[in-house]
Parts: C-alpha cells; sequence; structure tokens
C-alpha cells in the first residue's frame, strides 16, 4: 500500500508540474489526460487493494454505503436509502437566482438567457434543465463556464474532439500534397512532417478511445463502466446514475404534475410543518425564491417509496450467547407443549 500511495504523489507531483506549465506544453491536454489516467489507474488498484463488504447499497446510485457514511433512510421501514454522495450531488442543483448569487454575477437573468444559449449543450448530461418555468442549473455549471470567462469553448467541443478534427485536416492536408506533388519542390519532406503528425495523433486518439483506460465520474467516484467514452467538459464527467439523480430534482408545480397531486399540495403541507424532515437533509428546500425537490420526497409522502431489504442476518452470524439463550427458550416452549 506504500508504494501505491509513494507512486500516486508522484503522479501528483507530475500533473502540477503539468497544470503550472499548461500554456507552454505541445498537446497540454493530452498529456494532463495521460497523467491522470494513470493516476485513475492506481486508485482503481489501490481500491482492489481497501475492498470493503456491505450489504447495504444506495437506492439511487447503487453504491456500497459503509458504516462510516450517515445514510438517510426513508420509505417502508427506512430501507430506502441515500447515501452522502447523492445527498452532496442534490444540494447542488440550484435555480438560476441562487447560482447567480453564489459566484457574484451583477446581471440579474443572465444564467437563465444563457440556459438557451452556450449552455444548451450541458442540458444532454442534464447539468441544465428546465422544469415548468424555471432553469436548474447543476453547481459545477459556474467552474466550467462563469469562472472561467464564460468561455463556450469547453461546452461545444472536447479536448479529444479537437484531436479529432486536427487528424482529419493533416488527412487532408497529406491528400492535397499527393495530388500536387509534382508542383511542390520539397514534397518529400513535407509528408514525411505530416505523416509522422498523424501517426501521433491516431495513436493518441487509439489510446483513448481503445476502452483500457479507467474513467471515474467527478460526482460520485464511481468507476463508470458504460461502453465508451462519457462525456468530458473540461477534466469534468458525470455517470449514468448521476444524471438520473440530478434529473429528479424539480420545482413543486413540476413534482406536482409528475405524480397527479392537486396544485399547490407541496406549499401547503409545507407550512403545516409535514415536510420538515426532508428540508435538514436537502431533499427539499428553498433555491432563491423556489422550493426545490427530489423525486423521493413525493414517493415517500405521497406514494409509497420501496427500498432493498436487509437481508436477513445468517445464523452462523448471530452471536454465540443470544443463540444459546434462543435455544433455551425454545427448548422451555417445547416442554411445557409436551406437558
Amino acid at each position: 500500500m506504500d508504494d501505491y500511495n509513494n507512486r500516486l504523489n508522484k503522479l501528483h507531483s507530475t500533473l502540477d508540474i503539468l497544470l503550472k506549465e499548461y500554456d507552454r506544453l505541445p498537446d497540454a491536454a493530452y498529456q494532463v489526460f495521460s497523467i491522470e489516467a494513470e493516476i485513475r489507474s492506481f486508485e482503481l488498484r489501490k481500491d482492489r487493494l481497501n475492498l470493503t463488504f456491505s450489504h447495504l447499497n444506495c437506492s439511487l446510485c447503487k453504491q456500497q454505503i459503509t458504516e462510516e457514511d450517515e445514510a438517510v433512510r426513508l420509505g417502508l421501514r427506512g430501507t430506502f436509502l441515500i447515501c452522502p454522495r447523492c445527498i452532496r450531488t442534490i444540494n447542488q442543483v440550484k435555480g438560476t437566482s441562487e447560482l447567480e448569487e453564489q459566484i457574484g454575477l451583477k446581471s440579474p437573468g443572465t444564467i437563465k438567457q444563457d440556459c438557451e444559449g452556450p449552455l444548451k449543450p450541458l442540458q444532454a448530461e442534464c447539468l441544465v434543465r428546465k422544469s415548468e418555468k424555471c432553469w436548474l442549473v447543476h453547481d459545477v455549471v459556474s467552474d466550467l463556464f462563469y469562472r472561467v470567462g464564460r468561455r463556450r469553448h469547453n461546452l461545444l467541443h472536447s479536448w479529444i474532439d479537437e484531436l479529432s478534427e486536427r487528424l482529419n485536416m493533416l488527412q487532408d492536408q497529406k491528400q492535397l500534397l499527393e495530388e500536387i506533388r509534382s508542383f511542390i519542390p520539397d514534397y518529400h519532406t513535407q509528408i514525411y512532417s505530416l505523416q509522422y503528425q498523424i501517426q501521433d495523433l491516431q495513436s493518441k486518439l487509439d489510446r483513448i478511445k481503445g476502452g483500457k483506460l479507467p474513467y471515474r465520474c467527478s460526482q460520485c467516484g464511481v468507476w463508470i463502466k458504460e461502453g465508451g467514452n462519457p462525456t468530458f467538459f473540461g477534466t469534468y464527467t458525470i455517470c449514468s446514475n448521476c444524471k438520473e439523480v440530478v434529473s429528479n430534482v424539480m420545482t413543486t408545480s413540476e413534482a406536482e404534475k409528475k405524480h397527479g397531486l392537486t396544485a399547490g399540495t407541496i406549499r401547503r403541507d409545507n407550512s403545516r410543518g409535514l415536510l420538515d424532515k426532508y428540508k435538514k437533509h436537502g431533499l427539499f428546500r428553498l433555491s432563491g425564491k423556489i422550493w426545490l425537490v427530489h423525486d423521493v420526497v413525493i414517493l415517500d409522502k405521497y406514494k409509497e417509496l420501496k427500498g432493498e431489504e436487509v437481508p436477513v442476518t445468517k445464523r452462523s452470524e448471530i452471536p454465540s450467547d443470544l443463540a444459546q439463550r434462543s435455544a433455551s427458550i425454545f427448548n422451555r416452549i417445547m416442554e411445557g407443549k409436551r406437558g
């Protein structure tokens, strides 16, 4: 384990150097990605050595819940469990006015306008979505877009797309040179240069798309096992479970329509204090002037929310003194019946 930790420390030091010299490095994005991929590889091996068994899983993200996790219990007999990672993800979904205040935007309504404009690519990943008349935005949008000067570049094209475009451009240039080679004095030199660049880019893309590199969700930390490459926005990516968690945060009016509740039901019950138990975990909270609620609150309060039953303890796992007392009681009962 010490060897893994030492190696990880060295990789993180290298990553810090690359990030510091990012603007001076050729193919900086790929260099950073390569180190990060190696870090993830070592983290995956380390996680395999630190496997802990738990018979409890989060009902939302399906990850294990350990003894250190303070899970939220809902549903029938508290069998619907929500891990701290999903609670954090739910609380990161905000209304536009709350996010504007958080990042200090001086022009109210800016984010609302951007949702239909430069932020539109994030809708497919549920990081931006419309809930009735309100736009809901995930907290990461501030890092991806606003804190970098509202640059659309990272949202429209990932650096992987840029590598592919460069490869296509070089291949077109090589084809053109071959067509007019009789007019180019130093044809061979240029062709060799283009061929080398094409091979270099092709090998990088093959490595990225080869399916052998580990990817990790930036939200919950789970290792992504879905086929293909995840969507990258800068260094941020999100798994399908977290997308579903985010998409189920909604305004009260959308929740009422979705579940066939009378309009105003949630606000009425909130004024009566019937939803207070959900507020302390952020499953039901005020964002700016709008109330946001996660789908599990509606299912738990107004429908039926079922979780997985905890497996029955095996006989071999029952403490010996408890087993002896149970056997003694059972024997006395049987003797009484025979008497």
